[in-house]
């Protein structure tokens, strides 16, 4: 694929997007999903960081990706590059990477080689951009990607990119900017801690997290994305949210959600870590489907099913009703901390037939 073709293809991934943000500033912040596009722009906490620094006076965030094609990248000779700007994100002042897991360090490894930057933060020069890390992995694992960051943020990062940048603009020495940063509860500076420092809380005035950009070209298709809880107050032994919660879940107001979703969004999706222990899900939901809207929750416990919810569910698009066994049998369920029963995912089934929809897909962890 030749440059005019690599360009041509981000041209038309622009022009149908709703929501994007062309903004020139002083400083600029290259902010890299290193999963491709069709699969970074259904990530809330991406799109969330993204308004947030353009939300600054004197910031400009544009987002890049890593390439579908990257073997096209390179014999094309061509960089990493904004997709906002056409800038290549060597010439930003910040880089922010987004990740999800660990299968993602190869994509970031490979985009930081595609704009020219060493990918150790020892190597790298005092000119170069400062490398930031934050993302889900930063809740769960996030000393693989320790060597590759000058700083990571840990856990909830609305607040922390503030402060983050707010130093930058006060302290371009990196050194001493390092220094600084590594005293912030929640800041992750390899080079100086030893040990992990805890994970940051964004307060009450940061949530719920909604979307900025609606696109046709994404996994989660034309859908508007709304917080409806963070966190969960269950306790499963093998999920990265006992580290993650702060002390439980937090609900969002069914007013506060429903006041965020524009007029143009035809999919609204509802996104937690345990969104159907909302105790006000069904009133939620029947606003957004009562609204001509398509609906869309990214997860559902067979235990907290019910006929109203199920029946607001194929009101609003659901043709395939997807629960958690998590367990191969009840007694592993159990040692789990799991309370998904048998007769849960039965009743499952049965809402699924009643409600008339295509298919039943239930989940769960082989290996446990």
């Amino acid at each position: 694929m030749s440059r005019h073709k690599i360009l041509a293809r981000v041209d038309r991934l622009l022009e149908a997007e709703r929501g994007t943000i062309h903004k020139t500033a002083p400083f600029h912040f290259a902010l890299v999903y290193p999963s491709p596009y069709y699969t970074a722009m259904s990530s809330l906490g991406f799109q969330v960081i993204y308004r947030a620094i353009n939300d600054r006076e004197d910031w400009a965030a544009a987002r890049a990706f890593l390439p579908k094609d990257v073997i096209s990248y390179r014999n094309a000779n061509v960089s990493l590059f904004t997709y906002e700007e056409f800038r290549p994100v060597s010439e930003s002042h910040v880089i922010g990477f987004s990740l999800a897991y660990e299968l993602e360090i190869s994509g970031l490894l490979t985009c930081l080689d595609l704009a020219g930057i060493s990918p150790l933060s020892s190597e790298r020069r005092d000119s170069d951009p400062l490398v930031i890390i934050g993302g889900p992995l930063t809740f769960s694992n996030p000393l693989p990607v320790a060597p590759f960051a000058d700083v990571i943020l840990m856990g909830e990062a609305e607040e922390l990119i503030h402060r983050l940048l707010d130093h930058y603009e006060d302290l371009r020495s990196k050194d001493e900017l390092l220094s600084v940063l590594a005293k912030i509860p929640g800041m992750y500076v390899p080079s100086i801690h030893k040990e992990l420092p805890s994970i940051a809380l964004a307060s009450e005035r940061f949530l719920p997290a909604f979307g900025q950009i609606i696109t046709p070209n994404t996994a989660l298709r034309e859908m508007f994305l709304v917080e409806a809880e963070r966190g969960c107050h269950r306790q499963c032994t093998y999920c990265v949210m006992r580290r993650s919660t702060n002390g439980g879940m937090r609900l969002m107001a069914p007013e506060r959600i429903l006041s965020v979703i524009p007029a143009d969004a035809k999919r609204v999706g509802l996104v937690g870590a345990a969104v159907s222990d909302h105790p006000k899900l069904v009133k939620i939901a029947r606003k957004i489907v009562d609204d001509g809207r398509e609906l869309g929750i990214s997860s559902l416990r067979a235990d907290r099913l019910s006929a109203e919810l199920v029946e607001v569910l194929a009101q609003g698009g659901y043709r395939t009703l997807t629960v958690s066994s998590d367990g191969i049998s009840e007694r592993i369920r159990t040692q789990l901390g799991k309370r998904i029963r048998e007769k849960h995912l039965i009743e499952a089934a049965n809402y699924t037939r009643k409600y008339k929809m295509r298919l039943l897909k239930v989940y769960l962890m082989v290996g446990v």
